[in-house]
């Protein structure tokens, strides 16, 4: 009974003491330095994957990057139902990233395109239409900040 105890108190630290840590937990660390962010396309898209993703202007080096975001985001109607009445939403969020030498303004070091959509169905209360719009909206922004994320450090 006792030899049970220890074997598992044994394991029990084995596992909890392994030093695991997700690799991209940490969106503080970014292995570039920016000195320029410009934003074109829907800014409000822009604003927040720069504050999600952590992309701050830091002038303090020598050798900065130039950074340019081009976001668009796009709701459309995917079916109507008999009445002529929008059944089916399809909300596509499309983000364009550039990393331009601060040299040579030409010079791209590092483009890609991100790309999110999802589709939902339409609700009778508009208010409650909209709130879960933003909510998808929300969730779509973030998954591209973290893809961004995952672009950079890579």
């Amino acid at each position: 009974m006792i030899i049970k105890k220890f074997i598992l108190i044994l394991v029990f630290f084995a596992i909890t003491n392994c030093g695991y840590s997700p690799i991209y937990s940490k969106k503080e660390t970014l292995n570039i330095s920016i000195n320029k962010i410009e934003l074109k396309g829907n800014k409000n898209v822009n604003r927040k994957i720069v504050s999600l993703a952590n992309l701050v202007e830091r002038n303090n080096k020598s050798y900065a990057y130039n950074l340019t975001l081009d976001s668009n985001k796009k709701i459309e109607t995917v079916a109507r139902d008999k009445s002529g009445n929008t059944s089916i939403y399809k909300i596509t969020i499309i983000t364009e990233f550039y990393l331009k030498d601060p040299n040579n303004k030409n010079k791209i070091i590092k483009n890609k395109s991100f790309s999110s959509s999802f589709s939902y169905n339409s609700i009778a209360n508009k208010f409650d239409l909209l709130q879960y719009q933003k909510n998808i909206e929300e969730n779509l922004i973030n998954k591209i900040a973290e893809e961004i994320t995952i672009f950079i450090n890579s």
